[in-house]
């Protein structure tokens, strides 16, 4: 069976307008359709559009649209904020993107000496990150780690869009006024 996909990426991911189908020809089986597959806070939907019940290649792809179209008015997909407060299991601080880890030094006499450190990160456009080290020599332990949660909280302020896990840091706006369009003027976050 072989099966296409239809999306076409251009720089950090801005989707065309055949984001979630493909196509599917296969000549053995005599099928020919157009898939919907979207996945949604870990569950797979997917649907087919066969030619032949559509009345055509056309047809079905424009079936195929429309039914993409409404699930994801009614499914809209996981915000990148969401993503980035999901906290992990190895999660040791209480905040996700925060963390305490210590740097070795080796001085010139031959010592070895530790430095510890708040640590915030977030995410910035097309899949890149950013972080900003507290040094608790410098502000207290108290005050290192205030000061790395508020760090974290105001990076997360600009974060902006859904999370694409095919494409990190993609972001992409379907309106009901530009169905089936991706605007190039389109921010990517």
């Amino acid at each position: 069976m072989k099966q296409r996909k239809e999306n076409v990426d251009t720089k950090c991911g801005i989707w065309n307008m055949e984001y979630g189908i493909s196509r599917i020809d296969d000549e053995k089986y005599r099928a020919h359709a157009w898939r919907v597959s979207l996945r949604r806070r870990g569950i797979t939907h997917v649907k087919n559009f066969t030619d032949r019940k559509c009345g055509g290649n056309k047809q079905a792809l424009r079936a195929a649209r429309q039914y993409r179209d409404q699930f994801i008015s009614a499914n809209p997909p996981v915000t990148r904020k969401e993503v980035c407060t999901v906290r992990r299991s190895n999660n040791t601080s209480g905040t996700t993107g925060v963390c305490t880890y210590a740097k070795r030094y080796q001085s010139s006499n031959g010592s070895v000496r530790e430095n510890w450190y708040w640590e915030a990160s977030w995410p910035l456009e097309c899949g890149e990150s950013t972080k900003m080290l507290f040094s608790v020599n410098t502000y207290g332990q108290d005050m290192a780690r205030q000061m790395a949660f508020n760090a974290r909280r105001e990076g997360l302020e600009a974060v902006e869009g859904v999370f694409w896990r095919s494409k990190p840091g993609a972001m992409v706006e379907l309106k009901s006024d530009q169905k089936n369009k991706v605007s190039p003027n389109h921010r990517v976050a």
